[in-house]
């Protein structure tokens, strides 16, 4: 024990503020291995309490980051560092690889019980080092877990940042209020949106990019240090991709995309902001037209698009949503307090099916917001959810967005595609067909119930707007639910 506190002591004299030399003298980096952005990474971490990176691939990003572990555990004391990802085996077989590689290769014996995802130096003292994964069903449970882990000095570490959840952003802040907690962010930047994104206009993230271009192996056009992305990985994704493409941002040169890879509306939404469309007054309410709403309804999450038909274009003019089961009492008290002037109110068929009771009070949502005066319309069930995705896009280039759906704008942004971690590489992602279960997936939804009323439903001068060549074929309001414009002959 006495010989461990004398390099203990020695590590934290010669190298508290020397991540790099840590490396090279204690761990196993070779000093002519080190370059000019791991040597930036390292000094960030060192200096800055908030350090992003955005980088392309093979660019040893998650080599220096289990490097600069180590070095903040061991000089540190005593220390917490937590590392998380988006899937276990990112978490398993990436960044705690290179963990156990550093460990087991180091030129000073660290010591250490050093199991899968943990390394435990003196439990008892809370110094350790642990990593996890954060899965949309055990992200609640991980974002209180994390914000227990106080210490002296903490580091967190996100890699592939772009995929970790709102929740264990948010939670990690609890953590920052300690100055020697600093957290380091750092991946490709597949995301347009996002904490991760945003990072790079942050003035309270000190930022750095790490392009393929910045790398010994392609300025020097030959191999200077193993296993790092040169001019052949450059010359194939342009080759593949062309420079201008995203995926060539994203994998070469670490820009974040103009819309998020996997998401379903990302390019029309980039078209909006670039046509001015997005964040607009000109889609302000007008007290001389009617209103509109279309829902997406749950016993916790509820998402509500208000819009008018204004001259062939959709003018969302405000946007709810809800995440803590406020319920519909809640929701009638809010429709009276807009002071807007509604025409009709548009449901998905489920509140009147087999999964329309509600668990709070056993009734059909129908009827219980009938009793509160919101009367539904309820949609045809027709098409699959590929239908309904592709009403979506159909009326986004008719789509106006007032300032004050600004939260709404950001969930249809996160409303995407789960990826298929299996068959997914760095350069290729899969995609398997189902939404991810994110909070955008309710605002997506409720966006595609815009798009279903005004194709096949909402009726103006005996014709259905989307398609006004197309007569209704029910009688009246009770034949509705009958009608199918799929089917119809003149479609």
């Amino acid at each position: 024990m006495v010989a461990q506190t004398k390099q203990q002591a020695a590590y934290i004299e010669k190298y508290l503020h020397d991540p790099i030399r840590f490396q090279c003298e204690v761990l196993d980096t070779q000093p002519e291995h080190v370059w000019s952005k791991m040597r930036e990474l390292a000094d960030s971490v060192d200096k800055h309490q908030r350090t992003a990176a955005h980088s392309g691939h093979g660019v040893s990003k998650t080599y220096e980051a289990a490097r600069l572990a180590l070095w903040w555990l061991f000089t540190h004391i005593p220390s917490t560092v937590i590392t998380t990802a988006p899937v276990y085996d990112q978490v398993e077989k990436l960044l705690w690889k290179e963990i156990h590689r550093a460990h087991s290769h180091a030129r000073l014996p660290l010591g250490g019980n050093l199991t899968k995802v943990q390394l435990d130096v003196d439990p008892d003292a809370k110094w350790f080092a642990y990593g996890f994964s954060t899965k949309p069903d055990t992200v609640t449970g991980e974002a209180t877990r994390i914000q227990g882990y106080h210490n002296k000095y903490v580091l967190v570490i996100f890699d592939e940042a772009a995929g970790i959840m709102p929740q264990i952003w948010k939670a990690v802040e609890s953590l920052l209020t300690n100055e020697n907690c600093h957290i380091l962010a750092i991946g490709n930047p597949t995301s347009a949106h996002g904490t991760f994104a945003d990072c790079e206009e942050d003035p309270s993230w000190h930022f750095i990019r790490i392009s393929v271009h910045d790398t010994p192996n392609f300025i020097e056009g030959k191999e200077i240090i193993p296993e790092i992305s040169g001019r052949s990985y450059e010359e194939s994704m342009r080759r593949k991709y062309g420079a201008d493409s995203q995926e060539y941002g994203i994998r070469v040169l670490g820009r974040k995309p103009a819309f998020t890879l996997g998401t379903y509306l990302g390019k029309w939404l980039a078209d909006a902001e670039l046509e001015g469309r997005i964040d607009t007054t000109e889609a302000d309410y007008m007290n001389t037209l009617p209103v509109y709403s279309a829902w997406d309804t749950g016993d916790m999450y509820t998402a509500i698009w208000f819009f008018q038909l204004v001259h062939n274009h959709i003018h969302f003019i405000d946007f709810e949503y809800d995440y803590q089961g406020k319920g519909l009492p809640y929701f009638a008290v809010l429709l009276q307090n807009k002071g807007y002037r509604y025409l009709q109110h548009w449901a998905p068929p489920d509140i009147i099916g087999s999964n329309g009771k509600s668990f709070q009070s056993g009734r059909y949502t129908v009827d219980v917001a009938e009793d509160l005066g919101i009367s539904f319309d309820i949609l045809r069930s027709m098409g699959n959810k590929e239908d309904r995705i592709e009403a979506a896009k159909s009326i986004m280039p008719v789509s106006l967005f007032s300032p004050k759906c600004a939260e709404g704008i950001q969930g249809l942004k996160d409303w995407r595609k789960r990826k298929n971690e299996a068959l997914s590489t760095p350069e290729k992602p899969v995609y398997h067909e189902e939404a991810m279960k994110t909070w955008g997936r309710h605002v997506g939804d409720g966006y595609s119930h815009v798009a279903m009323a005004y194709r096949y439903h909402i009726v103006v001068d005996d014709r259905i707007i989307g398609y006004p060549h197309v007569e209704p074929v029910y009688g009246n309001k009770t034949d509705k639910y009958s009608y199918d414009p799929l089917k119809a002959s003149s479609l």
